[in-house]
């Protein structure tokens, strides 16, 4: 893959079958503008919280669109779902696992230039 097409995008793993509360990876922005997420797994229940961090290293509240439904919202109890968010001027992303009930969450994403 060439050095331009690795700048376009880049892959985010925030949780990989996750069956514990957890803050996951902070995803640093960077040049990205645009971030997708699909959020997946076998748990009966679960609630994502989204947050981006600015300027002033507080964690605030991050409203994406569920691409599936065009309801936007800062988390969703869903799985199954791909949700996307405009990160320009962000420097962090997080996708905090704030629930999970029996088995296994998965937060994948893709951060486009």
């Amino acid at each position: 893959m060439s050095d331009l097409v690795k700048g376009i995008f880049t892959d985010v793993i925030f949780h990989d079958t996750a069956t514990a509360i957890a803050t996951g990876k902070r995803f640093e922005v960077k040049s990205f503008k645009t971030l997708t997420i699909e959020i997946y797994g076998t748990s009966t229940g679960r609630t994502v919280t989204f947050y981006g961090v600015g300027a002033s290293g507080a964690s605030r509240a991050l409203k994406g669109l569920n691409l599936g439904t065009w309801v936007s919202a800062t988390s969703t109890t869903g799985t199954a779902e791909i949700w996307q968010f405009d990160i320009t001027g962000l420097n962090e992303v997080i996708m905090d696992l704030t629930a999970i009930t029996d088995n296994n969450v998965t937060v994948k994403g893709r951060a486009v230039s």
